[in-house]
Protein backbone atom coordinates (compact mmCIF):
# COMPACT_ATOMS: atom_id res chain seq x y z
CA UNK A 1 0.00 0.00 0.00
CA UNK A 2 0.96 3.34 -0.63
CA UNK A 3 1.80 5.75 2.02
CA UNK A 4 -1.71 6.23 3.94
CA UNK A 5 -3.52 9.48 3.36
CA UNK A 6 -6.87 8.72 5.03
CA UNK A 7 -6.23 6.70 9.06
CA UNK A 8 -8.93 5.79 10.62
CA UNK A 9 -8.59 3.90 14.12
CA UNK A 10 -11.23 2.94 16.54
CA UNK A 11 -13.88 4.58 15.15
CA UNK A 12 -16.67 4.92 17.52
CA UNK A 13 -19.66 6.80 16.43
CA UNK A 14 -23.69 6.96 17.52
CA UNK A 15 -27.10 8.48 16.49
CA UNK A 16 -28.46 9.27 20.28
CA UNK A 17 -28.02 6.37 22.14
CA UNK A 18 -27.24 3.65 19.26
CA UNK A 19 -23.94 3.10 18.55
CA UNK A 20 -23.89 2.44 14.52
CA UNK A 21 -20.07 1.80 14.44
CA UNK A 22 -17.92 -0.31 16.81
CA UNK A 23 -14.02 0.79 16.73
CA UNK A 24 -13.54 0.92 12.92
CA UNK A 25 -10.36 0.83 11.66
CA UNK A 26 -9.67 1.79 7.73
CA UNK A 27 -6.74 3.55 5.66
CA UNK A 28 -6.81 4.65 2.40
CA UNK A 29 -3.17 5.00 0.82
CA UNK A 30 -2.57 8.08 -1.44
CA UNK A 31 -3.30 7.06 -5.31
CA UNK A 32 -5.40 4.34 -4.07
CA UNK A 33 -9.22 3.44 -5.05
CA UNK A 34 -10.41 2.02 -1.83
CA UNK A 35 -13.92 0.33 -1.91
CA UNK A 36 -16.13 -0.10 0.82
CA UNK A 37 -18.68 -2.91 0.72
CA UNK A 38 -21.20 -4.18 2.40
CA UNK A 39 -25.28 -4.47 3.25
CA UNK A 40 -28.08 -1.61 3.95
CA UNK A 41 -27.39 -0.33 7.58
CA UNK A 42 -23.77 -2.22 7.92
CA UNK A 43 -22.69 1.88 8.45
CA UNK A 44 -21.30 2.75 5.41
CA UNK A 45 -22.47 6.05 4.89
CA UNK A 46 -22.38 6.92 8.44
CA UNK A 47 -18.32 5.81 8.17
CA UNK A 48 -18.56 8.51 5.20
CA UNK A 49 -20.62 10.71 6.91
CA UNK A 50 -17.55 11.05 9.70
CA UNK A 51 -14.62 11.55 7.86
CA UNK A 52 -16.33 14.51 5.72
CA UNK A 53 -17.08 16.00 9.54
CA UNK A 54 -21.10 15.66 8.73
CA UNK A 55 -21.33 13.00 11.72
CA UNK A 56 -19.63 13.64 14.94
CA UNK A 57 -16.90 10.89 16.21
CA UNK A 58 -18.03 9.50 19.70
CA UNK A 59 -14.09 8.16 19.91
CA UNK A 60 -11.23 6.74 17.69
CA UNK A 61 -9.09 8.91 15.19
CA UNK A 62 -9.62 10.13 11.78
CA UNK A 63 -6.19 11.10 10.47
CA UNK A 64 -5.57 12.97 6.97
CA UNK A 65 -2.45 13.77 5.83
CA UNK A 66 -1.08 12.98 9.35
CA UNK A 67 -3.75 15.72 10.49
CA UNK A 68 -6.00 14.86 13.34
CA UNK A 69 -9.59 15.68 11.75
CA UNK A 70 -11.15 15.27 15.42
CA UNK A 71 -11.75 19.33 15.56
CA UNK A 72 -12.04 20.35 12.17
CA UNK A 73 -15.67 21.04 10.69
CA UNK A 74 -16.92 19.91 7.81
CA UNK A 75 -16.09 23.05 5.57
CA UNK A 76 -12.20 23.30 6.96
CA UNK A 77 -11.87 19.76 5.83
CA UNK A 78 -13.32 20.23 2.19
CA UNK A 79 -10.59 23.08 2.07
CA UNK A 80 -8.07 20.42 3.04
CA UNK A 81 -8.75 18.76 0.38
CA UNK A 82 -11.63 16.49 1.07
CA UNK A 83 -14.76 16.04 -0.83
CA UNK A 84 -17.87 14.10 -0.64
CA UNK A 85 -20.16 13.18 -3.01
CA UNK A 86 -23.18 11.83 -0.76
CA UNK A 87 -25.87 9.06 -1.22
CA UNK A 88 -28.71 10.33 -2.88
CA UNK A 89 -26.40 12.65 -4.85
CA UNK A 90 -28.12 16.14 -2.52
CA UNK A 91 -28.18 18.23 -5.81
CA UNK A 92 -29.64 22.27 -5.44
CA UNK A 93 -32.47 21.25 -8.16
CA UNK A 94 -33.83 25.12 -8.49
CA UNK A 95 -30.03 26.12 -9.33
CA UNK A 96 -28.83 25.75 -12.89
CA UNK A 97 -26.34 22.84 -13.70
CA UNK A 98 -23.28 25.69 -13.63
CA UNK A 99 -24.23 27.08 -9.97
CA UNK A 100 -24.57 23.61 -8.97
CA UNK A 101 -20.70 23.10 -9.89
CA UNK A 102 -19.92 26.84 -8.64
CA UNK A 103 -21.15 25.43 -5.79
CA UNK A 104 -18.55 22.50 -5.41
CA UNK A 105 -15.70 25.26 -5.44
CA UNK A 106 -16.84 27.23 -2.50
CA UNK A 107 -13.73 26.98 -0.36
CA UNK A 108 -11.56 28.26 -3.27
CA UNK A 109 -10.68 31.89 -4.09
CA UNK A 110 -9.82 31.21 -7.36
CA UNK A 111 -11.09 31.43 -10.90
CA UNK A 112 -13.57 27.93 -11.62
CA UNK A 113 -13.41 28.14 -14.95
CA UNK A 114 -10.72 25.63 -16.06
CA UNK A 115 -12.32 23.16 -13.60
CA UNK A 116 -15.72 23.60 -14.29
CA UNK A 117 -14.37 23.20 -18.31
CA UNK A 118 -13.06 19.86 -16.91
CA UNK A 119 -15.92 18.61 -15.70
CA UNK A 120 -17.65 19.42 -18.99
CA UNK A 121 -14.40 17.44 -20.90
CA UNK A 122 -15.63 14.14 -18.46
CA UNK A 123 -19.24 14.76 -18.33
CA UNK A 124 -20.25 16.10 -21.77
CA UNK A 125 -24.00 16.41 -21.38
CA UNK A 126 -23.42 18.42 -18.40
CA UNK A 127 -22.21 20.94 -20.33
CA UNK A 128 -25.20 20.71 -23.15
CA UNK A 129 -27.30 21.50 -19.58
CA UNK A 130 -25.27 23.65 -18.25
CA UNK A 131 -27.83 26.35 -18.00
CA UNK A 132 -30.93 24.24 -17.11
CA UNK A 133 -31.97 23.63 -13.42
CA UNK A 134 -30.01 20.70 -12.36
CA UNK A 135 -33.94 19.43 -10.87
CA UNK A 136 -34.84 18.89 -14.39
CA UNK A 137 -31.94 16.27 -15.09
CA UNK A 138 -32.05 12.36 -15.33
CA UNK A 139 -31.09 10.48 -12.24
CA UNK A 140 -27.68 9.91 -14.10
CA UNK A 141 -26.81 13.51 -15.25
CA UNK A 142 -28.00 14.56 -11.38
CA UNK A 143 -25.49 11.60 -10.89
CA UNK A 144 -22.51 13.34 -13.02
CA UNK A 145 -23.03 16.58 -11.51
CA UNK A 146 -23.24 15.46 -7.86
CA UNK A 147 -19.44 13.77 -8.48
CA UNK A 148 -18.80 17.12 -10.74
CA UNK A 149 -19.40 19.20 -7.96
CA UNK A 150 -17.15 17.21 -6.01
CA UNK A 151 -14.52 17.64 -8.35
CA UNK A 152 -14.67 21.40 -8.42
CA UNK A 153 -13.05 21.42 -5.11
CA UNK A 154 -9.70 19.96 -6.20
CA UNK A 155 -9.77 17.35 -3.71
CA UNK A 156 -7.52 15.07 -3.07
CA UNK A 157 -8.89 12.78 -1.41
CA UNK A 158 -12.76 12.35 -2.87
CA UNK A 159 -15.53 9.86 -1.57
CA UNK A 160 -18.11 8.93 -3.14
CA UNK A 161 -20.97 7.36 -1.81
CA UNK A 162 -22.99 4.87 -4.01
CA UNK A 163 -22.29 6.88 -7.35
CA UNK A 164 -23.88 4.02 -9.88
CA UNK A 165 -26.98 3.48 -7.66
CA UNK A 166 -30.41 2.96 -9.96
CA UNK A 167 -28.35 3.90 -13.01
CA UNK A 168 -28.15 1.99 -16.16
CA UNK A 169 -25.60 -0.37 -16.79
CA UNK A 170 -23.77 2.18 -19.72
CA UNK A 171 -23.54 4.92 -17.30
CA UNK A 172 -22.15 3.19 -14.43
CA UNK A 173 -19.23 2.16 -16.84
CA UNK A 174 -19.10 5.64 -17.79
CA UNK A 175 -18.61 6.58 -13.68
CA UNK A 176 -16.37 3.81 -13.62
CA UNK A 177 -14.25 4.90 -16.14
CA UNK A 178 -14.76 8.66 -14.43
CA UNK A 179 -13.05 7.17 -11.49
CA UNK A 180 -10.24 5.32 -12.89
CA UNK A 181 -9.50 8.35 -14.73
CA UNK A 182 -9.41 10.86 -11.63
CA UNK A 183 -7.05 7.73 -9.43
CA UNK A 184 -4.70 8.16 -12.95
CA UNK A 185 -4.74 12.29 -12.28
CA UNK A 186 -3.50 11.28 -8.75
CA UNK A 187 -6.65 11.77 -6.67
CA UNK A 188 -7.44 9.19 -3.82
CA UNK A 189 -10.90 8.13 -3.98
CA UNK A 190 -12.90 5.85 -1.18
CA UNK A 191 -15.63 4.80 -3.02
CA UNK A 192 -19.13 3.09 -1.39
CA UNK A 193 -20.57 0.73 -3.19
CA UNK A 194 -23.64 -1.88 -3.88
CA UNK A 195 -22.64 -2.64 -7.09
CA UNK A 196 -19.57 -4.90 -5.38
CA UNK A 197 -18.26 -6.70 -7.97
CA UNK A 198 -18.14 -3.02 -9.76
CA UNK A 199 -16.30 -1.10 -7.67
CA UNK A 200 -13.75 -4.20 -6.75
CA UNK A 201 -13.21 -4.55 -10.18
CA UNK A 202 -11.78 -1.52 -10.94
CA UNK A 203 -10.06 -0.59 -6.91
CA UNK A 204 -6.65 -1.29 -5.36
CA UNK A 205 -7.99 -2.44 -2.51
CA UNK A 206 -11.18 -2.75 -0.04
CA UNK A 207 -12.80 -2.99 3.00
CA UNK A 208 -16.11 -5.41 4.01
CA UNK A 209 -18.04 -3.68 6.35
CA UNK A 210 -21.15 -5.52 8.57
CA UNK A 211 -22.95 -3.81 11.59
CA UNK A 212 -20.68 -1.30 11.88
CA UNK A 213 -17.33 -3.26 11.72
CA UNK A 214 -14.97 -4.46 9.25
CA UNK A 215 -15.54 -8.01 8.79
CA UNK A 216 -13.09 -8.33 5.89
CA UNK A 217 -10.52 -6.68 3.94
CA UNK A 218 -7.57 -7.39 1.60
CA UNK A 219 -6.48 -6.51 -2.15
CA UNK A 220 -10.02 -6.13 -4.76
CA UNK A 221 -8.68 -9.30 -6.74
CA UNK A 222 -8.56 -11.20 -3.04
CA UNK A 223 -11.90 -10.12 -2.12
CA UNK A 224 -13.01 -10.51 -5.54
CA UNK A 225 -11.81 -14.23 -5.23
CA UNK A 226 -12.97 -14.79 -1.86
CA UNK A 227 -15.99 -17.51 -1.45
CA UNK A 228 -17.78 -15.42 1.58
CA UNK A 229 -17.69 -12.53 -0.42
CA UNK A 230 -18.11 -13.80 -3.52
CA UNK A 231 -21.67 -16.06 -2.00
CA UNK A 232 -22.61 -12.23 0.12
CA UNK A 233 -22.44 -9.89 -2.65
CA UNK A 234 -21.21 -10.88 -5.63
CA UNK A 235 -24.15 -13.02 -6.44
CA UNK A 236 -21.94 -16.40 -6.68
Amino acid sequence: MADPLLEIAGLVTAYGPIEVLHGVDLSVGEGEIVTLVGANGAGKTTLMRCISGVQPVKAGTIRFAGMDLSKKADHARAGLGIAHSPEGRQIFGDLSVEENLALGGFHRNDDLTGDMEDVFGLFPILKDKRHLAAGGLSGGQQQMLAIGRAIMGRPKLLLLDEPSMGLAPVLVDQILEVITTLRDRGVTLLVVEQNAYAALSIADRGYVMETGKIALSGSAKDLIADPRVREAYLGA
